[in-house]
């Protein structure tokens, strides 16, 4: 598998697997994440801060940390964990390309692309609010699929 989990983020990780591949497209995400030739990195964090960084190929997530999104829905830590691995999976140079578009409400056409196309369909398959944009309040839960 290349993904390197330290401790207790095995099973947060295998909770949120286990909902989000509910959703056809997310578990054809994990599976390319899974399968992938590149090391991933994930390390967990309880201070809201769920990112991609392609120049080490760490996810960083908190698996506590769920978000009211600016309409009023809710999502779980664990469709924030899809949404990064959506940025990983992406190839390095259109990941770094469309982080360098301007698109508004999202930052970049990298954000659009992933919120619009792979965290919208799961959301909807789930039951969980659905972005129409990249900003959001963050709150405490008490597992990686609550809401």
């Amino acid at each position: 598998m290349p993904i390197v989990l330290p401790g207790r983020a095995r099973a947060d990780y295998d909770l949120a697997r286990a909902y989000l591949t509910r959703d056809r497209t997310e578990s054809r995400l994990f599976a390319r994440f899974e399968s992938s030739p590149r090391t991933f990195h994930l390390t967990t964090n309880n201070r809201g801060d769920d990112h991609f960084d392609p120049a080490s190929n760490t996810i960083a997530w908190d698996p506590y940390s769920a978000l009211r999104t600016t309409r009023g829905g809710t999502q779980s830590p664990a469709l924030g964990l899809g949404h990064e691995i959506a940025h990983a999976i992406e190839s390095p140079a259109r990941e770094a390309a469309l982080s360098n578009h301007f698109r508004a409400g999202y930052d970049n056409a990298e954000e659009a692309r992933v919120i619009r196309g792979y965290e919208r369909q799961a959301a909807r398959t789930l039951g969980e609010g659905v972005r129409y944009d990249h900003r959001g309040s963050l709150y405490r839960v008490h597992t990686p699929v609550s809401r």
